[in-house]
């Protein structure tokens, strides 16, 4: 019976192990009420653009609003979201050669979201209803996300994402893969697996852990933070 109850308790503490840690906790107390505009040149084989994303506090929300722009490709996204990184609401609209152009909507409430987007000129309109019972990272956190994330050496987290191209809930996962040095600012180098494929983010140690640069390899893409 002693030995019994010994296996029990130990099962019972895996239990606990298993399914009792605590969530993730998100850093936003950084993001500051005037707007941080931060802009970004943009390499591919296709030729140069560029990346800003602007974030600020609002009351008691978060806004993030990100500008894309290339040869014959438009994107802009914006969205709000609370101090625990849970998102509110998002847009996001994609023009591309001057003829397709894709709007999508994004809400949210606790356990559901609603997204829809509509493509012109073909007036098509794709809606869905997604029910949730962990918290959601919208397409439009990625940029920030790692910024609001405790990292350090082989730490590794894993969320759940929205898809805006095909309406649906998708892996996130991130990694902290080595350190090195990126326009002599010390970094981390973070690998992220997402719905675009994979991208290294290297995310500066010290004060707000600024993305200095971004690697997109699948795309032979690099994002280079301006002076």
């Amino acid at each position: 019976m002693k030995y019994l109850l010994v296996i029990l308790y130990a099962v019972f503490l895996q239990v606990i192990i298993a399914f009792g840690a605590e969530p993730t906790a998100f850093d936003t107390q950084w993001i500051p009420a005037k707007p941080e505009v931060m802009t970004y040149n943009s390499t591919d084989s296709q030729g140069t653009g560029l990346y800003q994303v602007s974030i600020c506090k609002k009351d008691s929300a978060f806004e993030i609003y990100i500008n894309i722009i290339s040869t014959g490709f438009t994107k802009t996204v914006s969205g709000t979201f609370n101090s625990a990184m849970r998102p509110l609401q998002s847009t996001a609209k994609i023009i591309v050669d001057g003829q397709i152009m894709m709007d999508t909507k994004c809400s949210y409430t606790s356990a559901e979201l609603s997204i829809s987007t509509l493509m012109s000129p073909y007036n098509q309109t794709m809606a869905q209803n997604l029910a949730f019972d962990q918290s959601v990272i919208d397409f439009s956190q990625v940029p920030i996300l790692v910024r609001t994330l405790q990292l350090a050496k082989d730490r590794q987290y894993a969320f759940t994402l929205l898809d805006p191209k095909t309406n649906t809930l998708v892996p996130l996962t991130l990694k902290v893969t080595g350190e090195g040095t990126a326009q002599e600012v010390r970094c981390y180098k973070v690998e992220i697996n997402d719905f675009e494929g994979q991208a290294i983010y290297w995310v500066e140690k010290d004060a707000h852990h600024r993305v200095m640069r971004v690697e997109q390899p699948e795309s032979h893409r690099t994002i280079e933070l301006l002076p």
